[in-house]
């Protein structure tokens, strides 16, 4: 299990991203207009995910983890406190798990066509963007 990101539910997508700014973040791809993701100057991944969405809010803020396959983690894992089952998503495959203290553990599979990884899969969402 790697850590990729913060994840950090917001109301307020854009006044966020300027408040992240101040501290010395700066956005490196907005994989759809509720989604950022930031990191400081120059960084080659992002270090915190800013999305505007109801469902994330209701989960809080959490790391985001890179498992391998998402779909084999969790038919691997049946006992885990499964939150969100897997299914597609704007970052990629996706799936959440509560931790034995409640704190929701979110999961991720960046875009397999991207064979080099999360890193590949972010260079390929910043091209895009």
């Amino acid at each position: 299990m790697k850590l990729l990101f913060e994840l950090r539910p917001v109301d307020h997508l854009e006044a966020s991203v300027d408040y992240y700014r101040e501290l010395g973040l700066e956005p490196m791809a907005w994989p759809d207009d509720d989604t950022v993701l930031l990191a400081p100057l120059g960084a080659a991944e992002p270090t915190l995910a800013l999305m505007r969405d109801p469902a994330e809010a209701a989960l809080g803020t959490g790391g985001v983890y890179e498992v391998g396959d998402v779909d084999e983690y969790y038919a691997d894992h049946p006992d885990l406190d499964w939150l969100v089952a897997p299914a597609d998503s704007t970052l990629g495959r996706y799936a959440v798990f509560a931790d034995r203290t409640g704190l929701p553990m979110r999961l991720l599979d960046p875009d397999p066509r991207v064979p080099a990884g999360a890193a590949g899969w972010l260079t390929a969402v910043a091209v895009a963007s």
